[in-house]
């Protein structure tokens, strides 16, 4: 039954936005009655931290597969854009991610919180990597560029997803989103490079 209100409550979070993400909602989208959610989860922010945790997995499964390629400028060419991929397909579970209320780390378990951290330590990893053999930069520090790095891949990701940056923006239109996205990439890759 958890599996099944935290899809559902995916589904109405996407469809809804947090408004629209009752216990209420959720418990009449399963058919059942919102005090049997309660036998779940005590709150809709326990449902939300619950989809926090699975998000990042999911997340972390959209990027798993650019770790299979061994040279670190394409493992972070395809990190970068797999995880700007999984964010523009996924705009609500993402903004939960990244832009939600801060998660309460003294309440998760220690596993929860080594896999919220995940996309993180790929980059990190991807970093480390590429240092070691000799394609970026020898002062680079592994631990700062990481954090570097995600800022300015969620920045991307919020100001896509936001409608910031798009063909469509009154005021400033690009002429490519695909081009944008590519361009910001390279950007990345010449930062760390030597």
């Amino acid at each position: 039954m958890r599996e099944a209100i935290i899809q559902t409550s995916l589904e109405l979070g996407s469809q809804l936005g947090e408004e629209g993400l009752t216990m209420r909602g959720i418990a009449s989208r399963l058919g059942v009655s919102a005090t049997a959610l309660y036998q779940h989860f005590e709150s809709k922010a326990s449902i939300l931290r619950e989809i926090r945790v699975y998000g990042i997995e999911l997340l972390y499964k959209a990027v798993e597969p650019a770790l299979e390629e061994q040279d670190p400028v394409e493992r972070l060419r395809g990190v970068v854009r797999r995880y700007l991929d999984f964010a523009r397909a996924n705009p609500w579970l993402y903004s939960v991610l990244m832009e939600h209320d801060m998660l309460e780390w003294e309440q998760l378990a220690d596993e929860d919180i080594q896999r919220l951290l995940r996309p993180l330590s790929v980059v990190r990893e991807t970093i480390r990597a590429g240092k070691e053999s000799g394609v970026w930069r020898d002062n680079l520090k592994v631990e700062m560029s990481s954090f570097q790095i995600w800022a300015t891949v969620h920045g991307m990701c919020s100001l896509l997803n936001n409608g910031r940056f798009s063909e469509e923006h009154p005021a400033y239109p690009i002429p490519s989103e695909t081009s944008l996205i590519d361009e910001f990439i390279e950007g990345i890759v010449r930062s760390l490079a030597k």
